[in-house]
């Protein structure tokens, strides 16, 4: 442990006196201290918190995952090239422990960075929520919506497979027949009855419960709710007008009309004080009749209405951020290591900043190649004949070889105030870091094992 460790201090040291992470580093103190007063936003407090924290962050992401990609190819490769390596591998120290001692010192030096560049982030984030704020709403919004960490809960839904199997079976008794088979008629009937729960015809009201809330703090608490609404005949504005009624009871406690677009994402805060009892909300949703234009509202998908309640802080989500940061340039600087045991570093650096091209846009290469359609004409395929072959080929290295940093972001997460799953850790850290370090430890110590450092010269 004492040579893996000797090797981590050098290179913490080594990347310390590295000008171009210097460079780097100074780029990002200036774009981030520079951004809380130079950003807008929407011209509101919470626009320009949300807007500050997510350029911040992102850069800090950009700025790190290319000084790590730099100093990662270098450390070793350049070490080779001016045989500054021959002094190391001439002492009682494996192959592996200097993998493994450089990739720790790398690191290391990535994680005081981002503890000091996160710091000042968060420092400045709270500065700027800080700050007056024009109107009251406003200020709920950043305390309520930003500076939280929240969950979302759709409305429980009724057991359709149920009624459906109930109705079929009602049906077969008396004498009907299904061409098409029991089971596919139940599941037909199944979607008819879902869709209908969802519609709200003009002049009509349905109630949708939701459960498994987190019970408020204190009465003042605030629950979000937010919408995505469809008006059938299309309408530029669809009026709705929302209750909140008493779960256990039934009671219309209080109610809301608003007029929003369809297809766009809106939300309005509700009280918490005598709403949600038990874990449990029910929310009214009525469709006003109109002669001249009735509207038909209906809600696609569990994603189109939501009530959202706050589970954990921000600085919890903000950590989380942080360590989803620290895992990409784990995988990235394990990546410039192992390329740097067998190529030069222009070559390494160039492999590296491709692999971080593909994972950055890894949903676009999925979707560019057909990944996510089923059957595919040959004849629009843009493989040909070939294209399920490729498919087959490519989509695996895609999904698991090259780790998805669009899916382990949690910056725009994080901005809109949702809760970061520890579940996503696990899995960005397995993907991420687990991965690397077999890749450093395995194929990289192969490699770096039986490849000849010192030769000797007659």
């Amino acid at each position: 442990m004492k040579q893996i460790l000797a090797i981590a201090r050098l290179t913490f040291w080594e990347g310390i006196r590295m000008r171009i992470v210097l460079v780097f580093l100074i780029v990002l103190g200036f774009v981030v201290l520079r951004l809380p007063f130079a950003l807008r936003g929407d011209e509101t407090l919470a626009g320009r918190l949300q807007t500050f924290l997510s350029y911040s962050l992102t850069a800090l992401g950009v700025f790190m995952s290319l000084a790590t990609i730099f100093f990662s190819c270098a450390t070793l490769s350049e070490e080779i090239r001016t045989r500054t390596l021959h002094m190391i591998v001439t002492k009682p120290i494996s192959r592996i422990q200097i993998l493994f001692g450089k990739w720790i010192g790398v690191n290391a030096l990535n994680l005081l960075i981002c503890v000091m560049s996160g710091s000042v982030i968060y420092g400045l984030a709270y500065y700027v929520k800080s700050q007056p704020e024009l109107f009251s709403r406003d200020r709920v919004k950043i305390d309520d919506v930003v500076w939280t960490s929240r969950l979302a809960a759709a409305p429980t839904a009724p057991n359709f497979y149920a009624q459906a199997d109930k109705q079929i079976t009602e049906r077969e008794k008396a004498g009907e027949e299904f061409l098409r088979g029991r089971k596919v008629e139940v599941e037909s009937l199944e979607r008819e009855l879902r869709a209908a729960w969802r519609q709200i015809e003009p002049g009509t009201s349905r109630v949708f419960t939701f459960s498994n809330l987190k019970p408020p703090a204190t009465e003042q608490e605030r629950f979000q709710v937010r919408f995505r609404i469809r008006a059938l005949p299309y309408s530029e504005f669809a009026p709705v007008t929302w209750g909140i009624v008493d779960s256990k009871t039934g009671e219309l406690l209080d109610y809301l009309p608003t007029k929003e677009r369809p297809e766009e994402i809106h939300q309005f805060l509700v009280r918490a004080e005598n709403w949600v009892k038990d874990g449990e909300a029910a929310l009214a949703v009525h469709a006003p009749f109109d002669e001249r234009y009735p509207l038909t509202l209906y809600f696609e998908g569990d994603e189109s209405l939501q009530i959202l309640y706050r589970v954990g802080s921000f600085e919890a989500n903000f950590v989380k951020v942080m360590l989803l940061i620290l895992f990409r340039l784990a995988f990235l600087s394990a990546l410039g290591i192992f390329f740097g045991t067998f190529v030069s570093f222009p070559v390494a650096c160039f492999c590296v900043l491709s692999v971080f091209l593909f994972c950055l846009g890894s949903p676009f290469w999925l979707e560019s190649i057909g990944a996510n359609i089923g059957m595919i004409d040959p004849n629009v395929d843009p493989y040909g004949a070939w294209g399920p072959i490729v498919r087959a080929l490519l989509v695996p290295v895609l999904k698991i070889a090259l780790p998805n940093f669009i899916r382990y972001d949690g910056i725009s997460v994080l901005i809109d105030g949702y809760y970061i799953d520890w579940r996503l850790l696990r899995i960005a850290a397995l993907h991420t870091l687990g991965y690397g370090a077999a890749l450093l430890l395995l194929p990289g110590w192969w490699i770096f094992h039986s490849r000849e450092i010192a030769e000797v010269v007659v």
